[in-house]
């Protein structure tokens, strides 16, 4: 299985993550399955998020349905890409495949997680 996510989006994210700063930002990831691959088209804002430099989170009931919901992104101003506790719960839930990106937000500074926690690789596609 291949983790791909569309350069825009990514930058996008990125984008926002360094306009939150110092505080955490999060996101939504939509796209599709192709095969065994998952291809990440862009991202959306939840409504009503709240943030501070060591969380972030929104409410689900909030949420209108979303065709495509494949997983999240959020931001860790502390420079570490790993996962909390609460973020592997956050993963659990929302499944699919979720990015962290660590300060300073450059493209190498993001890493991908399955909805179990563990490491995944990724690939930027235009």
């Amino acid at each position: 299985m291949a983790i791909l996510i569309k350069r825009d989006a990514l930058l996008g994210a990125l984008a926002g993550s360094k306009a939150a700063y110092p505080n955490e930002f999060i996101c939504l990831l939509r796209g599709k399955r192709v095969k065994d691959d998952v291809v990440i088209e862009d991202t959306l804002i939840p409504p009503g998020i709240m943030v501070s430099e060591t969380m972030t989170s929104f409410s689900d009931w909030m949420l209108p349905w979303i065709e495509g919901l494949i997983g999240t992104f959020h931001s860790h101003p502390n420079g570490i890409a790993r996962p909390s506790r609460e973020d592997r719960w956050l993963f659990s839930q929302k499944g699919g495949v979720n990015f962290i990106a660590a300060s300073p937000y450059g493209l190498k500074d993001v890493a991908a997680f399955l909805g179990n926690g563990k490491k995944v690789a990724f690939g930027v596609i235009e």
